[in-house]
């Protein structure tokens, strides 16, 4: 009989619980990776005032061909752009610019789509109709050709970028929220409580509102990577923050005319792009990879 193999009840219980705590594990490292990151880009912008004046023109940090200084210029850690500012400074000012952008404009899409999902979702009939018809022309335009004509018409600035975002991003946590708020209310404890006299708000604050945190979070996060991209190229375009405030998109707009003579100029806005990006995915994929209902494929994973 040697070419049986007798596997206990226990052993047979223990394995789908060592296969779930792996995903949960890695979950957490990923999660707790792109906080540390996101949290030490933070902190260099709060720390940007540190850094000196993002406007102040150093004349002597240009060398004697009128070249901006590179990596390690004396008293540039980071050296100069093309007319002799600090890029460390410029960069700092730029991160905190670009992350304020983000976090309101994400805070404002995620909020918005989240009251519409809700209130088509749940009420449903002709409410819902009307309002996923509009997620669907909003959905169904070219993010960066409809950023432009919005920013036509609102005006260039933060302001102007955190509407256009705004506008850009709501209707795909307005779907996602919506998906999720008809399952719940099909559930047989909501319409137990609809039956029973509950007013809609109790209900919604109860039994809706609880289960759309983790879905809310994971929405914010993946919101917060594409909304760097978009805000930064908003700015690159020329239909963001307007120079000379900077912005790590007109920073990359200034470094790509001088990266020939100065790459510098142009790498640090975009590592800055880069790593703001990969902190907010990592921070997405741990979420997701934490929650135990979750059945999605990862990316990381491929």
């Amino acid at each position: 009989m040697s070419g049986l193999t007798v596997t206990s009840p226990v052993a047979a219980e223990a394995a789908p619980e060592a296969v779930s705590a792996a995903p949960a594990s890695a979950g957490r490292r990923l999660w707790l990776t792109g906080v540390l990151l996101l949290s030490a880009l933070a902190l260099l912008a709060l720390l940007a005032p540190l850094t000196g004046s993002p406007y102040r023109i150093h004349t002597s940090s240009l060398t004697e061909l009128g070249l901006p200084g590179g990596l390690g210029t004396s008293g540039h850690l980071l050296g100069t752009d093309a007319i002799g500012r600090d890029m460390l400074a410029r960069a700092a000012y730029g991160l905190r610019s670009t992350l304020i952008i983000a976090a309101l404009a994400n805070l404002a899409s995620v909020g918005l789509g989240t009251v519409v999902g809700l209130v088509a979702g749940f009420y449903r009939g002709w409410i819902d109709q009307v309002l996923m018809r509009l997620v669907d022309v909003f959905l169904s335009v070219p993010t960066v050709l409809s950023g432009l004509a919005l920013a036509s018409i609102v005006g260039r600035g933060r302001t102007g970028a955190i509407v256009v975002i705004t506008a850009l991003y709501w209707a795909w946590t307005a779907r996602l929220v919506h998906g999720e708020v008809t399952r719940l209310r099909s559930r047989g404890y909501v319409e137990a409580a609809l039956a029973h006299g509950v007013p809609p708000r109790t209900v919604l604050r109860r039994h809706v509102l609880p289960h759309l945190s983790t879905i809310l979070l994971n929405v914010a996060a993946l919101n917060g990577a594409s909304v760097v991209v978009v805000g930064a190229g908003l700015s690159f375009l020329g239909a963001g923050i307007q120079p000379p405030t900077p912005e790590l998109g007109n920073l990359l707009a200034d470094g790509s005319n001088s990266m020939m003579y100065a790459p510098h100029t142009l790498v640090v806005p975009l590592v800055l792009v880069i790593a703001t990006v990969l902190a907010f995915v990592l921070i997405a994929e741990g979420l997701n990879r934490r929650n135990p209902l979750s059945k999605r494929h990862s990316w990381l994973d491929a």
